[in-house]
């Protein structure tokens, strides 16, 4: 039984109907596979009036799910789930595209199926959580999403719908759509794996996981893989489908065009300022608050002196042992409290630590770099068992 009886329709047209008494309403009562965005825009042609669309789908395909909640997010549809109906899984993107959005039936997300599996899946996740941005999903609907198992449904209970604010309403959804008999009890045969209860996964009693970002702050070494991605977005979530990882920094460096820029990181054990820099650390609850940052810093991309060299009093007669790089030199001043200022020689790979910072002088070779106090409270803290 099907969530509006064919009789009722004037129009099928794939797993869209379409009415003559009801001009601006379009169904979709079905899967969404690989042809239903086209069938969509064939069904807006035959209802050109349409401005709601109701949902009642088990999902489908993420990249049919994702053309079909754009093109109703660009045309500035509504979306309805009405009672006894559900939409699942690729269904949500769609109804989270809606101007104006009502749920009356149930609403069921989950990360997509194949998350395990690194193969361009990090690229579609990307593409889901920009496109949920878009539509201005709520956060904690999108932190559920991530934290609900694929092969597991998370359905948002009435008190959630409210809570969380996932209802829209406006006059459109408002309007009366009871000719349509859309209260049929067919929500029963839609296939549905299992509900998750209304606590997501890994949260406690008295509180969840959390994810304090800061910027400007890298979370430096201490790595367990790199990787390309798009955005920082993209990062966090590859550090939150990742066993080992505890926190991640992304490199925003738009003159980074190739190579990694998102590191997953095992923990924090040194602190780095770097302008370009978005880190991120993963919070339990026995870790408290987050942390504000307050270290002794050497911006690379602000604090450092190339062609300079600096006279102020050398900690040694001799240059620092095994350090045979400036970036090495200059986080060797970092980790040392009483270090003040750095200098490199490129030519004889020799590394000198300052009491002092001195006076500046050219010199082809050297390069240096000032210490300068820092603080880097994080700049929000999401709540990922919201």
């Amino acid at each position: 039984m099907s969530l509006v009886s064919a009789t009722w329709a004037d129009e099928q047209i794939g797993a869209f109907r379409v009415f003559d008494d009801h001009p601006n309403v379009v169904v979709l009562d079905g899967e969404i596979g690989i042809n239903t965005p086209l069938e969509f825009r064939r069904a807006l042609t035959a209802a050109p009036q349409a401005d709601v669309v109701v949902l009642n789908s088990p999902g489908g395909l993420v990249a049919s799910g994702l053309i079909l909640a754009n093109d109703i997010h660009d045309r500035a549809l509504s979306t309805v789930i009405p009672e006894g109906a559900g939409c699942y899984s690729a269904c949500a993107f769609v109804f989270f595209a809606g101007a104006e959005r009502l749920v009356e039936g149930e609403l069921g997300v989950h990360q997509m199926y194949g998350t395990n599996d690194t193969s361009g899946v990090q690229a579609r996740v990307s593409d889901i959580i920009e496109a949920l941005e878009q539509f201005g999903t709520p956060t904690s609907v999108v932190t559920r999403m991530f934290r609900t198992p694929s092969d597991d449904m998370y359905v948002f209970s009435s008190s959630e719908i409210d809570s969380l604010a996932i209802n829209v309403l406006g006059p459109t959804v408002l309007a009366d759509l009871s000719g349509l008999g859309l209260a049929s009890p067919a929500f029963d045969t839609v296939e549905r794996t299992s509900t998750v209860a209304s606590t997501p996964p890994d949260a406690a009693p008295n509180g969840g996981l959390r994810l304090a970002l800061y910027g400007g702050l890298d979370f430096y070494g201490s790595d367990i893989s790199s990787e390309r991605t798009e955005d920082a977005v993209e990062c966090a979530s590859m550090c939150l489908y990742e066993d080992q990882c505890l926190a991640f920094t992304f490199n925003a460096n738009p003159r980074l065009s190739r190579g990694p820029n998102c590191f997953l990181k095992g923990g924090v054990e040194r602190l780095e300022a770097y302008a370009d820099a978005m880190s991120g650390i993963f919070l339990f609850p026995e870790d408290g608050d987050a942390i504000t940052y307050s270290i002794g810093a050497i911006d690379p991309t602000q604090d450092v002196l190339p062609r300079q060299g600096l006279s102020g009093r050398d900690f040694n007669t001799s240059p620092e042992r095994g350090i045979s790089s400036p970036g090495a030199c200059r986080m060797a001043c970092v980790d040392d409290n009483a270090c003040r200022a750095f200098t490199y020689d490129s030519r004889l790979k020799q590394c000198y630590l300052k009491h002092n910072v001195g006076t500046a002088f050219a010199s082809t070779n050297l390069t240096s770099g000032i210490k300068r106090g820092a603080t880097f409270p994080p700049i929000d803290v999401i709540d990922l068992s919201e």
